[in-house]
């Protein structure tokens, strides 16, 4: 992530710490492919995307959003949005004492279980709340990956036998 997105994020963030405004309203630029493309567009003058940013009914009542896009079209800088989303989220998330933790698992686990596992990385992490982001991959064939704040704990079946081969191999070779 760029400096310059973490500084875009940093002054949005002070003017206005709604995340959900700014992450939908972003969200909605990115994913329709013809507002994208005309928004990121070198053909079209910064005047001209201002244009089409004020004709949006999601902005009409965001002033605030509306002249924080305006500037990024301004500045040519809108391609920094989906890095500037990361960077506002993360700061949102330090802001709230939080922490995003990836999960990896071949079968999501129940609400029961989610809620231990949350629980107990904010005590190793000295957080208020952690929230899940679970990805399904076949490939661990059991148990689960957690990613959190740049620590991985691996209690996978296929991280457990890469273990074991890799112990198996240590031995044969002394």
């Amino acid at each position: 992530m760029t400096d310059l997105a973490q500084r875009y994020a940093a002054a949005l963030y002070d003017l206005t710490p709604d995340e959900d405004a700014f992450v939908h309203t972003a969200h909605f630029l990115l994913q329709e492919p013809e507002l994208w493309d005309a928004l990121t567009s070198p053909v079209l003058r910064p005047a001209e995307k201002k244009a089409v940013l004020e004709h949006l009914p999601r902005l009409q009542t965001q002033p605030l959003l509306l002249h924080f896009f305006s500037l990024l079209c301004d500045k040519g800088r809108m391609e920094l949005l989906p890095e500037i989303i990361t960077a506002y989220q993360q700061k949102a998330l330090d802001a709230a004492d939080g922490a995003v933790c990836v999960m990896t698992c071949v079968h999501i686990p129940d609400e029961k279980t989610q809620q231990q596992i949350q629980s107990l990385l904010c005590k190793l992490h000295h957080k208020r709340f952690v929230r899940l982001e679970i990805r399904q991959d076949p490939a661990l064939l059991g148990g689960f990956l957690l990613e959190i704040e740049g620590v991985r704990y691996d209690r996978s079946v296929r991280g457990r036998l890469e273990n074991l081969a890799k112990q198996l191999q240590e031995r044969r070779i002394v």
